[in-house]
C-alpha cells in the first residue's frame, strides 16, 4: 500500500474545433488515447517527444513512459526531463552555507534522460482526469496538457501533412476525420482547468474590496535570472549573503498588502486555476475582520488514497497495479466530483 494524492481537472476540450466553437467537429478523450497508445507502439522513449520547448522557456521535454487501460479509465505514465550540466545530474549540497554552496555532479549514462515520472488517471465516461503524485510535490499537468495538445496537432492520425519545405521539419495541410474525408480548417486542442467545489471562488471575486492582504506561495527556480534576482533581493532584505550561482529551486512564502477589485481577483484565480502544477503554490486572501487567509488550493478537488500498488523500481510505478488500483477504489474516488 501506498499513499497517493489525487487531483482532479476537467477536461474542456479535447479533439479538433473550428474556430470559435465549444463543441468539437471530430475527436474526443477516448479517440486521443486509444490513438496515442497506438501511435507509441514499437517507439522508443526519445520518439515519443511531440514538442521541443523553445529557448528561454520555463518548460522541459516530456516522453510518453507508458499507457495502460483499465476497465473504467486509463493511466498515462509521463517522463519530465529534468536539466543536466555536461550530461551530469547537479545537486546542491543542503547543509552548504548560502553564498558558498557546494554543489556535485553525477554521471547520466549515454542514452540516458535524467528525470521523474508524473501519472495521469483519465476517465472519459466523466470528462476528467486526475493527477496522481506519490513521492514527488510537481503534478506535471501543464506539460502533460501541451504533450496531448501538440500530438493531436502533430502525430494523431487525423493529421494531414505534405512534403516540408527546405528549412521545415513538419508541415500540416490540416486535419481531417478518417482517410475518406475532407481536409478542413480545424484546430486541435486538449484544454483543461483544476476541478474545484463550487462557490468559494466566486465569494471571493464578490468580496475582493475586503482583501486587505495577499498570501503567496511559490517556488522559485533559481536557474532563471527573474527568480535568481527576486531570491537574492530576498535574502538582502533579511541581511544574509547574497548567492552567486546556485542550480536548485527554492521554496518561498510571502504576504503583501492589497487593494484588489473583482476584476483583479478574477484575474489572479483564473490564472492560477489554468496554470496550477505544484502543491506549493498558492494564493491566500486576508479578509478584513478574518485572521487567516482563505487559499484557493483548499477549494480543489483533492484527497489522498491508500492504493495497493508495485513499483518497477524506486521511481515508477507499474501502470499495469496502478490502473487496477484505482479501478478498485473508483466510485469512492470519483465520489469527490
Amino acid at each position: 500500500m501506498e499513499t497517493a494524492k489525487i487531483t482532479f481537472y476537467r477536461i474542456l476540450q479535447a479533439g479538433y474545433y473550428l474556430r470559435g466553437q465549444l463543441n468539437p467537429e471530430f475527436g474526443n478523450i477516448l479517440e486521443m488515447l486509444e490513438n496515442l497508445r497506438s501511435w507509441s507502439v514499437g517507439k522508443t522513449l526519445i520518439e515519443t517527444k511531440t514538442y521541443s520547448p523553445v529557448d528561454g522557456s520555463d518548460s522541459l521535454p516530456v516522453y510518453l513512459m507508458d499507457i495502460a487501460q483499465g476497465n473504467h479509465g486509463w493511466i498515462v505514465t509521463m517522463w519530465n526531463e529534468t536539466p543536466t550540466v555536461n550530461g551530469s545530474n547537479a545537486a546542491v549540497i543542503g547543509g552548504s552555507s548560502v553564498g558558498r554552496a557546494e554543489v556535485i555532479l553525477n554521471d547520466v549514462p549515454d542514452g540516458g534522460i535524467a528525470g521523474f515520472a508524473t501519472y495521469f488517471w483519465f476517465v472519459p465516461d466523466h470528462n476528467v482526469f486526475a493527477s496522481i503524485r506519490f513521492q514527488h510535490l510537481i503534478t506535471g499537468q501543464p506539460a502533460m496538457q501541451e504533450y496531448m495538445e501538440s500530438y493531436l496537432s502533430l502525430f494523431s492520425p487525423n493529421v494531414v501533412r505534405t512534403n516540408p519545405a527546405p528549412d521545415t521539419d513538419v508541415q500540416i495541410s490540416g486535419y481531417r476525420q478518417s482517410p475518406s474525408s475532407s481536409v478542413e480548417n480545424v484546430y486541435p486542442r486538449f484544454r483543461t482547468q483544476l476541478a474545484t467545489k463550487p462557490g468559494d471562488y466566486d465569494f471571493l471575486k464578490s468580496e475582493a474590496s475586503r482583501i486587505r492582504k495577499v498570501h503567496r506561495k511559490t517556488v522559485l527556480d533559481l536557474r532563471r535570472a527573474q527568480d535568481l534576482s527576486f531570491w537574492q533581493g530576498a535574502l538582502q532584505k533579511i541581511g544574509l549573503r547574497q548567492v552567486q550561482e546556485l542550480q536548485d529551486s527554492v521554496r518561498i512564502r510571502y504576504e503583501i498588502n492589497a487593494n484588489l477589485n473583482r476584476e483583479q481577483v478574477s484575474e489572479m484565480i483564473d490564472s492560477w486555476v489554468g496554470n496550477h502544477g505544484s502543491e506549493w503554490d498558492d494564493y491566500g486572501f486576508q479578509l478584513r475582520g478574518e485572521s487567516s487567509p482563505r487559499w484557493l488550493s483548499r477549494s480543489i478537488i483533492r484527497e489522498e488514497f491508500d492504493l495497493d500498488i508495485s513499483r518497477d523500481n524506486a521511481e515508477v510505478v507499474n501502470s499495469a497495479s496502478l490502473v487496477t488500483a484505482l479501478d478498485h477504489r473508483r466510485q469512492t474516488i470519483l465520489g469527490l466530483l
